[in-house]
């Protein structure tokens, strides 16, 4: 830990000196090309990425595939740029899905005869039941559908009185497992052993072409092979003269280093910089846990030519619900200097929704722009909001208050930078997004802040005053943590394993959240994401822990200690170590059906001795030597012939049948 500081207060010297009026190019170039880049993260429920190649190719997610839009644009002598996300298209219901609609159709379970996706089928001996269809744990379930290796075959009806076939046509589908759709007769969708949620198709014009005034049948069959199940599916038409930001920014480049990812784009005669910042620096725990993100930009002609330059971005209060059937409130506001807009759900259920595939539905999201010449911010219309960019380069009249309770009127949320006549030498700015989610974690039966409000002393508006007055500082160490990562890595293992570590940063340090117990314990808990949502699961605090022992052991010891106390406490009473604390965010116990004891107990015995070496001493595992004495014993009596239990490789076997010792 001493090594790090020294060496990036040597670093940040090094930057403020040669590099302060260059934080828009990368202290590496990176060829890596992540499946995911890193937009705006925080922690489990506060992670947005762009899943694209290209940034503007399509709309920023969650970690679940949930959409979390941001769009961004550059207007530039007139001409809109989009560079970020991609516009919601504004769609109207032909058969809408259940967030509108608790539609109804025949269904059964068994296996029907030949010509049952065909529009003249009779499933007049069918049951008849309400969407969506689907095990009690899915959302909005009026029809229940359940068990391993299961079927379930819908028909819906519905009516066009007035088809137009020039116009877009939609198709919004939720599925678990494999599905297929088809559309009086045609099929439109077949996928493999996925689920996914909200897939929008827009149907080519000969598909539109099976579309017909009057009764139309949409036949759909899913497959579950295993665990939860589901079936919802709407058709839409897309509203005439929306406004949308269609023309696209030409992407240059993408560079993903540890702290931050660089994008440049071309938007006509200008150059665009684009520089997305979590500032979670591994030796600053106030900085490393605070919930917000910067968002840099920089813009220069290419032709040195004068030009006039207006940066927009948006998102949307869907940032902080799990359902976009939630309702929420919207408004705006001003503080020391600093304009938000603020959102959230009416209802603020505050770490009661607990499990794997979840997004955070308490607490708020701010979009927060520090006042300034050409600078400002708005709440409004959805689509008014990016008419007003287009025609005037400016925002819509703002509201001070939207209440949302049906989707279709969620509103916009933007910011606008009016840089005015941009010259050679470019301009730049920055704004800022976090999330305050009031309470991070249950921990043992009391619900606990995050780490940086410090038992509530300081707000969601002192941190963006804090990073708003360090700015610069803040991002040259962001800098200098990024060169540092990228040249261990790379003494380690060469460019390529550099590139992978750098990318892994944000992924790892996002996939946990910083707290304290009530008697001021550090704890540092991950969440077991696509998998079963364990909270603080060992045999993910394990294969972490290089990142921890070599850079901060404080964190490492952050994921350990609640393990040690839950044995100390008597509350687990089995002479090997737990799997877990709960489903996160609720840290009661363990919640997982199956003991790994010979794999947990050995991950915390060997942790707890490389915290020994690394500090030179005992005396974090002095604390816990009783514990530590048990699970070792443990492992003496079964660890070279261990019964039947599970491990993290159970995909090869339980530990009774792999071929452990050779």
């Amino acid at each position: 830990m001493k090594k790090l500081l020294t060496v990036m207060a040597f670093s940040v010297g090094l930057f403020a000196n040669a590099q302060t009026g260059n934080l828009f190019k990368p202290v590496k170039e990176v060829a890596l090309r992540t499946p995911s880049v890193p937009i705006v993260v925080s922690d489990p429920h506060f992670s947005i990425w762009s899943p694209y190649d290209k940034l503007m190719e399509g709309s920023t997610e969650h970690w679940t595939t949930a959409k979390k839009p941001l769009v961004g644009a550059l207007r530039v002598d007139g001409k809109v740029y989009r560079f970020l996300g991609k516009d919601q298209v504004a769609l109207i219901p032909i058969a809408p899905m259940t967030n509108v609609e608790r539609w109804e159709a025949a269904y059964t379970n068994s296996q029907p005869a030949n010509g049952w996706q065909e529009f003249q089928f009779d499933d007049s001996s069918w049951k008849k039941g309400k969407a969506a269809f689907g095990s009690r744990d899915m959302p909005r379930v009026r029809t229940e559908w359940k068990g391993d290796n299961t079927d379930i075959y819908i028909r819906r009806t519905f009516e066009i009185n007035d088809l137009d076939l020039t116009e877009n046509i939609f198709l919004i589908y939720s599925h678990d497992d494999v599905f297929e759709l088809y559309l009086n007769g045609e099929k439109l969708v077949a996928t493999d052993l996925v689920w996914k949620n909200n897939v929008n198709l827009k149907l080519s014009d000969e598909a539109k072409k099976k579309l017909r005034n009057g009764k139309n049948v949409i036949a759909a069959h899913c497959h579950n092979t295993t665990g939860g199940s589901y079936v919802d599916f709407g058709l839409y038409r897309e509203k005439k003269n929306a406004v949308t930001f269609e023309n696209e920014a030409v992407q240059k480049s993408v560079d993903v280093l540890a702290t931050s990812s660089y994008y440049t784009f071309t938007c006509g005669p200008v150059e665009l910089d684009v520089v997305f910042t979590a500032p979670q620096l591994i030796d600053d725990l106030d900085l490393l846990s605070t919930p917000i993100n910067y968002i840099s930009y920089r813009v220069r002609p290419l032709d040195k030519k004068e030009h006039d330059v207006q940066f927009y971005i948006e998102t949307t209060p869907v940032l902080a619900v799990n359902e976009t059937t939630q309702p929420t409130i919207a408004r705006t506001l001003s503080k020391n200097g600093i304009s938000y807009v603020e959102a959230g759900t009416i209802n603020q259920p505050i770490c009661d929704r607990k499990g794997d595939l979840i997004c955070a539905d308490w607490g708020y999201v701010y979009l927060g722009s520090v006042n300034g010449a050409g600078k400002s911010i708005s709440l409004g219309d959805y689509s008014g909001m990016k008419e007003a960019f287009v025609k005037n380069g400016t925002l819509a009249s703002s509201k001070t208050k939207w209440i949302t309770r049906r989707e279709e009127n969620t509103p916009a949320m933007a910011y606008v930078h009016n840089f005015g006549t941009v010259t050679k030498d470019g301009k730049d700015g920055f704004l800022m997004i976090g999330y305050d989610d009031i309470y991070s974690i249950e921990y043992m039966y009391e619900k606990r802040m995050g780490y940086w409000k410090h038992d509530g002393k300081v707000t969601i508006f002192d941190a963006f005053e804090k990073l708003r007055d360090n700015y610069q500082s803040i991002m040259e160490r962001c800098r200098a943590l990024d060169e540092l990562i990228y040249s261990d890595a790379e003494k380690a293992g060469g460019k390529k394993y550099a590139e992978i570590c750098s990318a892994a940063y944000r992924q790892v340090i996002s996939a946990h959240k910083l707290f304290t117990d009530k008697e001021g314990n550090l704890m540092w808990f991950s969440k077991e994401n696509n998998s079963n949502g364990c909270i603080n699961t060992v045999d993910l605090t394990y294969p972490s822990a290089p990142l921890f022992l070599v850079y901060n052991p404080d964190l490492q010891k952050a994921m350990m200690t609640s393990i040690f106390e839950y044995s100390a406490s008597g509350r687990w009473d089995k002479p090997f170590a737990a799997h877990d604390l709960g489903t996160y965010p609720i840290a009661n116990g363990q919640v997982y059906g199956g003991d790994m004891p010979i794999e947990e107990s050995g991950n915390m015995v060997i942790l707890t001795a490389a915290i020994s070496k690394i500090e030179g001493n005992a005396d974090y595992a002095k604390k816990y030597w009783d514990i530590l004495t048990t699970w070792t014993n443990y492992l003496v009596e079964y660890g070279q012939d261990p019964e039947n239990q599970l491990c993290t490789d159970d995909f090869a076997g339980h530990w009774l049948i792999m071929p452990i010792f050779q």
